[in-house]
């Protein structure tokens, strides 16, 4: 039995079973398909199945995370709170932007190599969901299960863009009445901040439109209305 059990090793250790010196060389053909998939994937990670819902997961979190932890007091959407509430004036940050930075990658073009329209509104719904829950996360939490609901929107789109084209998405609130929230979406070029607030604050998109400067650099505007849900009350 000895015997065997010292055959057995030496022909295991001959054949360097027991090596961990094994090291298998990568071809240089699939070593660029790899690079050339990472490549892909990279410029791409904004417009890839799913990217569109781990987006909104910070502005999820924002909704929710007053409700969950910070359980603030209760409000009630009452006749005399409306009144009261509309008696107080209205924070300046409640017309600040909502800011965020692209450019336009492969998987966002159509047949005609511009930026398809319909990733316009995924953009704003993404800017949409982290202005809205940025601004009225805390008030939504005390009227307990209240959300915004969308409820329409109206789109202008104005220019093309490029492939690969950098643009800006900027958002903030319009107006608000009894029942609805008024947001505009815009999609210009970069740099054009400054102005853009100084003629939008003093006169809506309509007058960004208007304007001869400040219209060359706008690809898109979308206008959204929004309603609020608590429970079974719309307001």
């Amino acid at each position: 039995m000895t015997n065997l059990i010292g055959n057995l090793t030496s022909i295991l250790v001959s054949r360097d079973l027991f090596s961990t010196s094994y090291s298998p060389t990568v071809s240089w053909k699939t070593q660029l398909l790899f690079g050339a998939l990472f490549g892909f994937l990279f410029a791409n990670a904004k417009s890839l199945p799913l990217a569109h819902t781990l987006r909104l997961l910070p502005s999820v979190n924002r909704l929710f995370w007053p409700r969950l932890f910070k359980k603030p007091k209760r409000a009630s959407l009452t006749a005399e709170s409306i009144e009261e509430s509309a008696i107080t004036s209205a924070s300046p940050s409640l017309f600040s932007y909502e800011v965020a930075n692209y450019r336009v990658a492969p998987l966002d073009l159509d047949v005609n190599l511009h930026k398809s329209n319909s990733t316009f509104f995924t953009d704003a719904d993404i800017s949409r969901a982290a202005l809205l829950t940025k601004l009225l996360s805390p008030a939504l939490a005390r009227l307990g299960p209240a959300d915004f609901v969308l409820a329409a929107v109206q789109s202008s789109f104005k220019r093309p863009v490029a492939p690969w084209q950098a643009y800006r998405v900027s958002s903030r609130i319009v107006a608000w009445d009894e029942r609805s929230l008024y947001l505009v979406t815009y999609f210009t070029k970069p740099g054009t901040d400054g102005l853009l607030a100084e003629v939008d604050l003093r006169g809506g998109p309509a007058a960004v439109l208007d304007d001869k400067v400040l219209s060359k650099g706008v690809f898109a505007t979308l206008v959204t209305k929004y309603v609020f849900k608590a429970g079974r009350t719309t307001g």
